[in-house]
Order: C-alpha cells, then sequence, then structure tokens
C-alpha cells in the first residue's frame, strides 16, 4: 500500500515538474521572440550595424578582349574596386551587364533597389581598339553601355550615392545629357602602375568634392585617351587637369553623385585623399540605407 502511494506521488511530482518546465520554455520562447521582433522593429539601430552594398559595375571580355561569343568570355572588375569598398567597410557587390532580351529598366530599377550606393568602374583594360581609333563608349561596350544607362537613370531619379570612375565617369557625363569630346587626348595615358600619381588636378573650392578632399590640389594617376566635353545638366565641373581637361563633375541637387576621370581606387592603398573619397561614399550610402529603411 505504502509503494503504491509513493508510485503515485511521484507521478504526481513529474506530472508537476513536467508541467512547469513546459510553462519556462513556453515563456521563454516569447520572450526571445519579442526581443528579435523589438531588433528588427527598431530598424535605425538594428540596421546601423549592417554594412551597406555596394554595386560594382562590370565588364564582359567579349566586348573587351575580343573574347569570341562561343568561348562566353568573362564578367569581371579590376580587383583595386573591391578592395577600396571592402576597406572601407561596406560589403562590393557586383553588377553584371545583363543580355539584351532582358527587360533592363525592369532589372536595372531592381539592382537599384538593392544597394545603398553604386560604383560604375572604368573601362575594363580594353583591347579590341588601339588607343588612337577609340570609338564613342556605346560601340565599345553595348552590352555594358545599355545596361548601365538604366542603372544610372534609376540610381539619380532614387538620389543613389553613385560614384563614377573613368568609363563610369563618362558614361554619367554621355548618359545624362552631357557630351564626350569627339578627338583623342594625348598627355593623359601614363604607363606607370595606378598607384603613381601622374598630373595634377585643381579642385574647386566651393564644390562638394573639396569638402571631402580637403584639398585644392591633387595629384592623380591618368589612363585615359578621351575626355568629357560638358558636364549634363544639373552638374558643375568640380576638378581640372593643368592642361584644362575635365577631370570632376558633381550633381548640384544630388547628396552624392560624383565622377572622376582619373583612378581613386588605385591610388587608395598609398593616398590619404582616395581613402577620403570612398570612406565618404560609403557614409553617403549608410545615411541612405537607413533613410529608405525607416520609411
Amino acid at each position: 500500500m505504502v509503494e503504491i502511494k509513493l508510485v503515485i506521488s511521484l507521478k504526481f511530482l513529474l506530472g508537476r515538474i513536467s508541467c512547469e518546465l513546459k510553462r519556462w520554455v513556453r515563456n521563454r520562447y516569447r520572450s526571445v521572440k519579442l526581443e528579435a521582433s523589438n531588433i528588427f522593429k527598431s530598424k535605425g539601430v538594428y540596421f546601423k550595424a549592417m554594412r551597406p552594398v555596394i554595386g560594382i559595375s562590370t565588364a564582359w571580355s567579349v566586348e573587351t578582349w575580343g573574347d569570341t561569343l562561343e568561348h562566353g568570355g568573362y564578367i569581371y572588375c579590376g580587383s583595386y574596386y573591391i578592395f577600396a569598398v571592402a576597406r572601407s567597410n561596406a560589403i562590393p557587390m557586383m553588377v553584371p551587364p545583363v543580355p539584351e532580351e532582358t527587360n533592363l529598366q525592369e532589372m536595372a530599377k531592381k539592382v537599384i533597389d538593392l544597394v545603398d550606393g553604386l560604383l560604375l568602374t572604368g573601362g575594363g583594360d580594353a583591347k579590341r581598339f588601339k588607343p588612337e581609333e577609340m570609338p564613342p563608349l556605346k560601340v565599345q561596350q553595348p552590352l555594358r553601355y545599355e545596361f548601365e544607362r538604366h542603372l544610372i537613370k534609376e540610381a539619380f531619379g532614387k538620389n543613389l550615392p553613385t560614384l563614377g570612375i573613368c568609363r563610369g565617369y563618362q558614361m554619367i557625363a554621355e548618359v545624362l545629357g552631357g557630351s564626350i569630346g569627339e578627338s583623342i587626348i594625348s598627355g593623359h595615358k601614363q604607363k606607370g602602375p595606378g598607384t603613381q600619381a601622374f598630373h595634377g588636378i585643381k579642385i574647386d573650392p566651393k564644390s562638394k568634392f573639396y569638402e571631402i578632399c580637403g584639398i585644392d590640389y591633387w595629384k592623380v594617376n591618368s589612363f585615359h585617351v578621351q575626355a568629357v566635353e560638358s558636364p549634363p545638366p544639373g552638374f558643375r565641373v568640380v576638378a581640372l587637369s593643368d592642361d584644362g581637361v575635365i577631370e570632376g563633375i558633381e550633381a548640384i541637387d544630388k547628396d552624392f553623385f560624383i565622377g572622376v576621370q582619373f583612378h581613386p581606387e588605385e591610388l587608395f592603398p598609398v593616398d590619404q585623399v582616395a581613402q577620403k573619397l570612398f570612406l565618404k561614399f560609403i557614409e553617403a550610402a549608410k545615411v541612405y540605407r537607413n533613410s529608405m529603411k525607416s520609411r
């Protein structure tokens, strides 16, 4: 009889323990779920810790190196772009040109919705054309041109922080209503590495570009044979080379929409001003991201 009572008591006790344990687990789950929900709801705090995503335009070797369509080619960009973005505390995301049969406008809109900033890269070390016979941008890389044209328009319309470098700068100028000179220029294509400065540029002290750089004269590299002749409407010239070539433009009414003819990403490892430019670009991308997420 005593043994039966003991067994009943033990079963009752175990039942109570089981109920209490289930209740504790259920309450703890609800608590953790609420904490997680609060973190995601307070976007200003949660997203502040995230690195901004920077879309980086790319080249197709069929258009730059002359690879055959049968070979398929490669989608690529210079490693300096990737490293400069990553070392500026952002996430680099390569954006390839897409086939012509794709809805380019829709695709560009989706890409711009995904990123917090856009980096338009240079010509991809194109070898298909001789420097003295360089055709217009659209002829050089037609597939890339069409997609980047839509990317630029979408980015400009959304005030997305954008930095155009070399060809990317020329694309901004041409797509938004400026012009590229028809003649080939000389004295702007160095043979040394991009970490070496080649000529100076004078920076407009009244520009946002000057506020970023903090100097009115900067020694930069140079790898181009074409030049912007006039900036688009709503842009101003912010940098000139010693011989009068336009080396930089910025959108007057945008937070960060800048194009430069030289290659700050290659100067980045050795030049503090180049580092400032990228850091300000990433900072603008963070501000843009937080403003979009808080809506």
